[in-house]
């Protein structure tokens, strides 16, 4: 979701993302992926890329191109926050379904707050920390509806003079360089007072899908991706060569794979199974034969039989219990 994002970004500025993702070893359609993960050898390649291909400072830029909009789930749910820590808290939970690039610590003392990012390799470019930094700054503002100028930046890189007057304009103020952290520092007040926005009917709601898809994130890709591909699929009449075709992988990449992850084909297809068997019984009148045909069993006593190991009884007693 954050590369997503990061590309939008690059075609605002006139860049052409296609080229700087081949540069980084990055398939288009691997962006595509709604579970899909990049991992960070190939996220640094890629922001390297972009900042040789760029003119003056990229993360700036970035910066004020990208919104809370762009990630609108986590978005949403620190909208429903009771104040600025507490939002703080739930993008810390939830931070890595947008990216695993790095954390957030937080400190006070003489009635400031600190917020310090700490990369998740020490080898990140200035870009790609302006960029965090200038997002955290707009979703912070963005949260309380007006501007919040920090008493205080400090990054841990230097620039050009001439580089020097964009920070300012950027940031609010003028940030110390050459720091020993990347921090941007508030008057603490602004963390405890009540945020205005939010609707706490849907604050469960919001966090349950939020929460569905740090599950999902937790999980082997692979096992994500396959799940994805049954739970879209129109029909259960499928096999390991169709899905593993989707994924643009062999057959056997793919068993060698879910292996590693702890599991298979069968195992996801019969999870997929039981759990669409349940809502067609249960929420609709569709003939126990149909079911049995779209969810890929040569027939209806095959069905029965497999759905008698996931719940103890056959469709019809279920429906019928309900």
């Amino acid at each position: 979701q954050w590369l997503r994002a990061i590309s939008q970004g690059f075609r605002a500025l006139d860049l052409n993302p296609q080229a700087l993702l081949s540069q980084a070893d990055i398939r288009l359609s691997e962006l595509e992926q709604t579970d899909g993960r990049i991992d960070l050898a190939r996220t640094l390649k890629l922001w390297n890329a972009a900042a040789a291909a760029s003119e003056g400072s990229l993360g700036l830029q970035l910066g004020d191109y990208l919104t809370p909009l762009h990630f609108p789930l986590l978005a949403i749910n620190l909208m429903h926050s009771q104040n600025l820590i507490d939002a703080l808290m739930t993008a810390e939970r939830y931070s890595s379904v947008i990216s695993e690039g790095g954390r957030f610590a937080l400190s006070e003392q003489d009635d400031l707050m600190t917020l310090t990012y700490l990369p998740a390799d020490p080898s990140f470019n200035r870009h790609q920390i302006d960029t965090v930094l200038l997002l955290v700054k707009r979703f912070g503002e963005w949260l309380y509806c007006r501007s919040v100028p920090p008493r205080k930046v400090t990054l841990g890189f230097t620039v050009s003079d001439a580089d020097k007057e964009d920070y300012e304009r950027a940031y609010q103020c003028s940030p110390e360089f050459g720091a020993a952290s990347h921090s941007l520092v508030y008057e603490s007040h602004w963390f405890r007072q009540p945020l205005p926005g939010g609707e706490p009917a849907l604050e469960s709601m919001h966090q349950a899908l939020l929460e569905e898809q740090l599950q999902r994130v937790r999980q082997p890709e692979v096992m994500v991706r396959v799940a994805r591909c049954l739970q879209e699929a129109v029909h259960l009449d499928t096999d390991r060569e169709q899905i593993a075709a989707l994924l643009c992988m062999s057959v056997s990449t793919l068993q060698r794979k879910l292996s590693e992850a702890g599991t298979s084909f069968q195992q996801l297809l019969d999870t997929e199974r039981e759990r669409r068997a349940k809502q067609l019984l249960s929420a609709t009148r569709v003939p126990i034969t149909e079911i049995s045909a779209l969810l890929g069993f040569a027939d209806s006593s095959a069905f029965s039989k497999a759905f008698r190991r996931w719940q103890g009884m056959s469709p019809l007693q279920f429906r019928q219990s309900l």
